[in-house]
């Protein structure tokens, strides 16, 4: 089971072939104001999950804080039919530079995000220096929506983009 799939969308992903990372550099960006479409808790549609029945999670939360001098605080929380949950946590600036995940680690323990303009969130995950996914979000004209399109190897060695639905 892929846990990076499940940090944002979740637990029915094939795990990940292993990618090497490629080191680009990223663009400067300046860190998005209070103001931000993306800041606010975010719950998963999980009806947008290719998930089978009982496979997927009960719910999926992300949510983007304002942590102050251009800082963000991030935390998902995927929490399994049973009740148990994970939660994992990053602070960052959208400076597309690497900063460590905390809490869980199963598949992610880093992360790095940009938003080249308003209402585009980039965001890079990797584990043990091997590129996990891109994700790429996106929050309709009137906030209420997010799209996530979630770009990963699939166990067959081939990308596959996953799409995901999120709902203040």
């Amino acid at each position: 089971m892929n846990m990076l799939l499940a940090m944002v969308a979740l637990v029915t992903t094939p795990v990940m072939a292993a990618v090497p990372a490629v080191s680009a550099p990223a663009p400067a960006t300046e860190p998005q104001p209070a103001s931000s479409p993306f800041l606010g808790r975010w719950t998963l549609d999980t009806g947008s999950m290719a998930t089978p029945g009982d496979a997927g999670p009960a719910s999926v939360t992300a949510e983007f804080a304002d942590g102050g001098a251009g800082m963000w605080n991030t935390t998902y929380v995927i929490t399994a039919k049973d009740g148990s949950a994970r939660r994992m946590t990053s602070r960052e600036r959208l400076d597309g530079k690497a900063v460590p995940i905390g809490g869980d680690q199963t598949v992610a323990d880093s992360v790095a995000m940009t938003s080249p303009q308003p209402g585009v969130l980039v965001m890079g995950l990797t584990k043990g220096g091997k590129l996990g996914s891109v994700r790429i979000y996106t929050v309709s004209p009137d906030g209420s929506e997010m799209i996530e399109s979630a770009t990963l190897v699939g166990d067959d060695g081939k990308p596959m983009v996953l799409r995901f639905r999120w709902v203040l």
